[in-house]
C-alpha cells in the first residue's frame, strides 16, 4: 500500500489523537477497494463517457478562455486527467499547481516536462516561512507534515475557480480506487464534507 495513496480521511477532521486509517476490511476480510472493483463491474463505461461528454459539452467555451480546471501536483492521476481533457476531449484546461515546501528533482522534472507539453499552469508559492512552519506543526502533532500541501492542493482549485469564473474543475484518482471509506466516495463527485466543515467544527 503506497504511502502515497489519496488519503482514507477527510483532512480537515484529522486531529492528533485520531488514528489515520489505511486499509479497511468488512466482515468478510475483503477491502473497500476490491469492492468497490466489484461494484464497478456493473458500470456502463460507454454510458457513463456520455454523461461526461454531455458534461464537458456544457461547459465547453469556443472563444479560447479556459474551461476547466485541473489542480495538479504533475502525478499520474492529474496529468492523466489533464491529457484527456485536452486531448481527447477538446478541452482548454487550466492546471493549477500548489507548491510543495520542498520540491524533489524529479517532481520538479514532471512539473516542468508537462508544461511543455502543452498546458496552462497557475503555480501558487506560499510563503515559505510560513509553509515551513506548518509543515513543521503537522509533523509533531499529526506525524503527516503533507497537511498544508494537501490543505493547499485541494483548496487552490477551487479558490482559482471563483477568481476565474470557471465552475468546472476535475480532480485526479478517487480515494475509492485505494480503499477510502469516505461516505459518497464511490461516486464520480467528490462529496462536500472533503472540502468543506461546519462553521461550529471551526474551532
Amino acid at each position: 500500500m503506497s504511502n502515497q495513496m489519496p488519503s482514507a480521511v477527510v483532512e480537515l477532521k484529522h486531529g492528533k489523537d485520531d488514528k489515520k486509517p489505511t486499509l479497511d476490511f468488512d466482515e468478510y476480510g475483503v477491502c473497500h477497494a476490491c469492492r468497490y472493483r466489484e461494484a464497478k463491474a456493473d458500470i456502463d463505461w460507454r454510458e457513463r463517457e456520455e454523461q461526461l461528454k454531455e458534461l464537458l459539452a456544457k461547459h465547453k467555451r469556443n472563444d479560447g478562455s479556459y474551461d476547466v480546471i485541473v489542480p495538479s501536483s504533475w502525478g499520474k492521476d492529474s496529468s492523466y486527467v489533464a491529457h484527456h481533457l485536452k486531448y481527447k476531449y477538446g478541452m482548454n484546461p487550466l492546471t493549477v499547481t500548489w507548491a510543495p515546501h520542498i520540491y524533489t528533482d524529479i517532481g520538479w522534472k514532471n512539473f516542468q516536462n508537462l508544461i511543455h507539453r502543452g498546458f496552462d499552469n497557475i503555480l501558487c508559492s506560499p510563503n515559505g516561512k510560513v509553509h515551513r512552519t506548518l509543515s513543521q506543526l503537522a509533523f509533531k502533532n499529526l506525524f503527516f507534515l503533507f497537511q498544508p500541501l494537501v490543505f493547499g492542493q485541494k483548496n487552490v482549485a477551487t479558490r482559482i475557480s471563483l477568481e476565474k469564473k470557471i465552475p468546472l474543475v476535475f480532480y485526479g484518482e478517487s480515494p475509492s480506487e485505494y480503499n477510502s471509506n469516505i461516505k459518497g466516495s464511490e461516486s464520480p463527485l467528490m462529496p462536500n464534507e472533503h472540502y468543506s466543515r461546519d462553521r461550529e467544527q471551526l474551532n
